[in-house]
This record gives C-alpha cells, sequence and structure tokens, in this order.
C-alpha cells in the first residue's frame, strides 16, 4: 500500500464498467450480479465491471449489462490503459441467489459466475479470488492500483 494516497472514490452502478491508470477506488452492491475486478500489478492499471445477465438475447446491442460484453469490455479497457495480459490478475464476486424461491443448480448468479469464469480461463487471465454464490448480497470495495479487495456480506 503506498503511505498516504488519497484515491478517488467511485461507486460503480449495475450495467457499468470502470478502468484507472490512475489509483481510484471503486465500490459496488452486489445480488446476483457479478462484477470482476481485472489489475496489472507491475502497471498498477486495473477495473471492474457489474453485469446482471450472462449473455444478451439476440437482436440485443452489445453492452456490459450482460457478462459477454462486459469481460470483453473490461480487459481491453485494461489492455488500452497500459495493463498486460500475461500479466493481468482476477477477483470474482456476487452471484447470489437473492430468492429462495428461484433456488436451483442454475440460477441467475451461478450463470453469471459461470460465465465470468469461463471467459477468465480462457483468457488465460490468473483468478486470485472468487466469492459467489450464497444467497446474500455483498458490498465489494475494489483499489485499482493495488488489486486490493474488502468484501462485505449484507
Amino acid at each position: 500500500m503506498i503511505p498516504n494516497l488519497v484515491r478517488e472514490r467511485r461507486f460503480l452502478q449495475p450495467g457499468h464498467l470502470l478502468v484507472s491508470a490512475q489509483p481510484i477506488t471503486i465500490t459496488t452492491i452486489l445480488g446476483s450480479c457479478i462484477a470482476v475486478c481485472i489489475w496489472d500489478p507491475g502497471k498498477r492499471v486495473g477495473g471492474m465491471n457489474h453485469f446482471m445477465l450472462p449473455m444478451a438475447v439476440a437482436g440485443a446491442a452489445a453492452s456490459p449489462r450482460f457478462g459477454n460484453s462486459a469481460m470483453e469490455e473490461l480487459v481491453t479497457r485494461v489492455r488500452n490503459a497500459g495493463g498486460r495480459l500475461p500479466f493481468l490478475r482476477a477477483r470474482v464476486y456476487g452471484g447470489a441467489c437473492m430468492f429462495a424461491g428461484m433456488q436451483s443448480a442454475d440460477h441467475l448468479g451461478r450463470k453469471n459466475a459461470d460465465v465470468a469464469m469461463e471467459f477468465l480461463r480462457r483468457s488465460g487471465i490468473d483468478v486470485v479470488e472468487v466469492e459467489v454464490g450464497g444467497n446474500r448480497g455483498r458490498k465489494l470495495i475494489f483499489n485499482t492500483d493495488e488489486g486490493t479487495a474488502c468484501l462485505t456480506t449484507i
């Protein structure tokens, strides 16, 4: 951690993503949504997405609301900001099943998590932490330059 560093704090809404080459703190609240934090520890650049659905339906425009688009766009933006693919690291959070009546092996949160994990596997990005599933929401705080995260169950 850099001593006395004052970071800008930004709240990430569902269906958005944010990448920065400057040290910032990104916060978000998750339920069945997934947030993926990606950073390059050497270049100290990183970002986060927050997607709500695993895939766009036929005819829908590409959007970070959908996991397939959100993952591609996050990696592209981190690389455009100076991140190097072989050195990228990831953290994956969320994917809860928030309603008892929707419990199943393939609930929305599980599908969202599967999309994120499969993308990271195919891309060769090292996943250093995964906390997905359960039935409670989460508050996430991520520092883009350090890749550190603080997660609280809510």
